[in-house]
C-alpha cells in the first residue's frame, strides 16, 4: 500500500500544528507503527475534516493495522475519498484545502487497482491502471514503477504478451537508464529509490516477467536465460523451480519438469500474492501426466490439487455475505483458484473416459468462465461423450452371437429367428429429475443449448477466398479465460469442431434440417482439416437420408473423398521448440472409441453407409459390393454388429436363405474366395 506524503509544506492553509502530526504520522507509517499512525492522523482528521487526503491516509492505516482483512470498509472509505477528490477538483471544496495532486489521486486509484487485481478483476484494474500509465511522467518514480509494474501483471494474466513488453522496456528504461543486462543504470541512487535491495527486487521482477513472457512465446533459449539471471539474484526459489520445470515441460523433457517439481514446497504456502504453491505444485504433475497419456492419474492430482486449494481457504474463517471481502487478508481473496483447477480435471475425466464426471466439473466451471466458448463446447462434449459411452456399452453387449438373436419361435421348417433390434436411447444421469432440455444434464438435448451458446460467442469472420493463409489476415480475438485467447486459424479450428458437434447432435436429435445446415457450413470452412471434411460428408449424407434424398446422399459418400484425418492445421507446439519427447498420442471422441484410426478405416466405414443406401435403393448387388469391400479392409475382428446384420439382410433380400442363416449362427458375414 502506499500513502500520500503529508509531510510536505508546500500546501496553503496549513497550521504548524497540523504539519507537526503530519511529519509524525508520516515516520510512524514508514517505521509500520501503524497504530501510532493511527493515533494520530486521529487528531489531524479533527483539525482538517474537510481534506479528503488525510481521510484516505487514515483509511490507510486503519486497513494496514487490521493485516488487511477490512476490504469492504476500505473500498467503501476509497470510493468516497475519491468523490471528495472529484468535488473539490470542480472547486466545490473549502479555501483551507489545498488543489489535489497527480500524485494525491495518483496514489488513491493505484489502491484502488490493487485490490482489483487481487480478486482477479482484471479488466477493472486494467481501467484504472492504464488512466495513471497516461500520467506516467508526471508520477513521482516510486509510485510510477508500481504502477508500471502491476499493469504488466495484468496484461500478462490476460495474455496481452506486446503490451506487457512494451511496459517491461519502459521499466528497464526508468529504473536502469536502458537495458537491464547492462546492470544498475542511473536510476540506482537517483530520486526516490529505495537502495540497492530495492533494485534487486526490481531486477527480479523484471526477471520474471520476462521468463513467465518467453514462457507464453515458447521461446525457450531465452526464457532459460532469464531464469539462470533470476536465480542469480534471488537464489533458489519456488517460483524459480516453477519456471524451470515450465521450461522442460515445453522441451518434452516430463521426467525432468517433474523431478524439478519434486523439490518444490509441498506444504499449503500461500504468498504474499496470494498463490498456493501446494496446489500449483499438484496442478502442474497432473499436467505432466497428461501429456504423457496418463489420464487418470493426472486426474487424481488435480483432485489433490483442488484439496490444497480447499485446505488453504480453510484456515481462515468463512465469509460473511454482507462483507464478503472482509475477515480474511487481501492476498487471501483472490487464493481461490478452484474453478480453473476444475477445469482441468474436467478435461481430464473427459479424456479418460468418464464423461459424467467431466460434466459435474465443467458445468460447475461454466458458472464463473461463461464467457469462453471453448469450454461450452467442452461441456457439449461431456454431454456427446456420454451419450455415445451408452451406446458403446450396448454395442458390447451386441457382439456375440448369442445376443443377435433375440428369440426364435416355431420349429422345424417354421422355425424363425427374431433379430436384437438396434436401439440407441440416450442415457441420461440419475439426478435429471426433468425432461427440460433447458435444464442441465449429460443429454443431447443440453448438448445443443452448450453448442448453441459457442457459436453465439464466436466473432464473424471475415470473407476469404479459401487459398490466403489464415494467419495473414486480420481475424478478431476472442478471451477465453482461464486460458489463452483465440485468435487467427484457432478461431476457425474452434467453429469447425462445433459446427461438426452440431450436426451429430442434431442428427441424434432427429432434426435432420438443422443438421443438414450445420454440415454444409462446415463444408464451406476455408482450409478445413480432412478429418473435419470426412465426417461433413458423413453426417451430410445421414441428414439427406433422413429427408429421404438418397440420390444426393449417395454424392457424399466416394470413399476417395478421404484424404487424410487431420482435426486441426495449429500444431499443439511451437516448431522450432527442441522436444526431447514426442507427445504422447491423444485418444478419439473423449475416450470413446469411434473414430477411424486409419484412412482405410475411414474408408471402410464409408463404404458400409454406402451399402446400406443401395440398399434402401434394392440395388443388392451394388450393396454386396460395398460392403465386400468394406469387409476385406476392416477383416473380421474389426467388423462392427451393423455390418453383420447388413450382410444377413442382403443375403435375405437376394434369396439366398441359407447364407443368411449361416452369417447369423456364425456371427460373421460371408466373403467369396477367389478360385485358383
Amino acid at each position: 500500500m502506499s500513502t500520500e506524503e503529508s509531510a510536505s509544506g508546500s500546501y496553503f492553509g496549513v497550521t504548524e500544528q497540523e504539519l507537526e502530526l503530519a511529519r509524525s504520522a508520516k515516520e510512524a507509517f514508514d517505521n509500520h507503527r501503524y497504530e501510532n499512525c493511527l493515533s494520530v492522523l486521529k487528531k489531524l482528521v479533527e483539525l482538517r475534516r474537510e481534506d479528503a487526503r488525510v481521510t484516505h491516509n487514515k483509511a490507510v492505516a486503519q486497513y494496514l493495522l487490521s493485516n488487511l482483512t477490512k476490504t469492504d470498509e476500505f473500498r467503501r472509505t476509497l470510493e468516497s475519498v475519491e468523490a471528495q477528490f472529484e468535488h473539490d477538483a470542480k472547486g466545490g471544496g473549502s479555501e483551507s484545502v489545498s488543489p489535489i495532486s497527480v500524485t494525491e489521486k495518483g496514489v488513491l486509484l493505484f489502491n484502488k487497482a490493487l485490490i482489483h487485481q487481487r480478486l482477479h478483476q482484471n479488466s477493472k484494474a486494467r481501467v484504472i491502471l492504464e488512466q495513471l500509465f497516461s500520467v506516467f511522467e508526471a508520477l513521482p518514480k516510486h509510485l510510477g514503477v508500481q504502477v508500471c509494474l502491476l499493469l504488466t501483471e495484468v496484461y500478462v494474466s490476460t495474455y496481452e504478451l506486446s503490451r506487457a513488453s512494451d511496459n517491461i522496456e519502459i521499466l528497464e528504461r526508468r529504473l536502469f537508464g536502458g537495458s537491464l543486462n547492462n546492470g544498475g543504470g542511473r536510476g540506482d541512487k537517483e530520486g526516490d529509490g529505495r537502495g540497492s535491495n530495492d533494485m534487486d527486487k526490481h531486477k527480479a521482477q523484471l526477471y520474471q516477467f520476462r521468463a513467465r513472457l518467453n514462457l507464453l512465446h515458447k521461446n525457450i533459449k531465452q526464457c532459460k536465460k532469464e531464469v539462470k539471471s533470476l536465480t542469480a539474484i534471488t537464489g533458489p526459489t519456488a517460483c524459480g523451480q516453477f519456471l524451470k520445470a515450465n521450461v522442460e515441460f515445453l522441451r518434452g523433457n516430463y521426467m525432468k519438469a517433474f523431478k524439478v517439481l519434486s523439490s518444490a514446497p509441498k506444504n499449503p504456502i500461500v504468498t504474499d500474492a496470494g498463490e498456493c504453491l501446494s496446489s500449483f505444485l499438484f496442478n502442474d504433475i497432473g499436467c505432466i501426466h497428461f501429456e504423457l497419456g496418463k489420464y487418470n492419474l493426472s486426474a487424481h492430482y488435480f483432485k489433490k490439487a483442488i484439496e490444497e486449494n480447499d485446505a488453504a481457504l480453510n484456515g481462515y474463517p468463512p465469509l460473511d455475505r454482507s462483507t464478503p471481502l472482509s475477515g480474511r487478508p487481501l492476498s487471501m481473496l483472490g487464493v481461490n483458484c478452484r474453478h480453473v483447477l476444475l477445469y482441468n480435471l474436467g478435461l481430464q475425466q473427459l479424456y479418460g473416459g468418464h464423461p459424467w464426471g467431466a460434466f459435474e466439473s465443467l458445468l460447475e466451471v461454466v458458472q464463473v468462465f461463461h464467457g469462453n466458448p471453448r469450454l461450452w463446447l467442452r461441456l457439449a462434449e461431456a454431454c456427446i461423450a456420454a451419450h455415445a459411452k451408452s451406446q458403446e456399452e450396448q454395442v458390447h453387449q451386441m457382439r456375440n452371437k448369442s445376443s443377435t438373436v433375440q428369440v426364435v419361435l416355431g420349429s422345424g421348417p417354421h422355425r424363425k429367428l427374431i433379430i436384437t433390434p438396434m436401439q440407441w436411447p440416450a442415457k441420461k444421469s440419475p439426478d435429471i429429475q426433468s425432461n427440460s432440455a433447458a435444464m442441465p444434464g449429460p443429454t443431447l438435448e443440453f448438448a445443443s443449448i452448450c453448442l448453441q451458446n459457442a457459436l453465439f460467442l464466436l466473432p464473424s469472420l471475415p470473407q476469404s477466398n479459401g487459398d490466403e493463409p489464415e494467419d495473414e489476415r486480420i481475424l478478431p480475438t476472442v478471451n477465453a479465460l482461464p486460458g489463452p485467447p483465440i485468435k487467427g486459424q484457432s478461431i476457425l479450428d474452434l467453429k469447425s469442431c462445433i459446427l461438426s458437434c452440431k450436426a451429430y447432435v442434431s442428427l441424434g436429435l432427429g432434426d435432420p434440417i438443422v443438421a443438414l445446415g450445420a454440415a454444409k457450413q462446415l463444408l464451406d470452412t476455408p482450409r478445413l482439416p480432412g478429418g473435419l471434411r470426412y465426417v461433413a460428408k458423413l453426417y451430410l449424407a445421414e441428414s439427406y437420408i433422413q429427408m429421404g434424398s438418397i440420390q444426393e446422399a449417395l454424392q457424399h459418400l466416394t470413399p476417395d473423398i478421404v484424404t487424410d484425418l487431420e482435426i486441426s492445421r495449429v500444431p499443439l507446439v511451437n516448431p522450432e521448440v527442441e522436444r526431447v519427447e514426442p507427445p504422447a498420442p491423444r485418444p478419439t471422441s473423449s475416450g470413446v472409441t469411434g473414430f477411424p484410426g486409419s484412412i482405410s478405416d475411414a474408408k471402410a466405414t464409408l463404404l458400409l453407409n454406402l451399402s446400406s443406401v443401395y440398399c434402401m435403393q434394392k440395388d443388392y448387388e451394388l450393396a454386396k459390393k460395398a460392403l465386400y469391400q468394406a469387409i476385406s479392409i476392416l477383416g473380421p475382428v474389426k467388423l462392427p454388429r451393423q455390418a453383420i446384420l447388413l450382410s444377413a439382410y442382403v443375403e435375405i433380400m437376394t434369396g439366398n436363405m441359407s447364407k443368411a442363416i449361416q452369417v447369423i449362427k456364425t456371427h460373421r458375414p460371408l466373403v467369396p474366395t477367389r478360385s485358383l
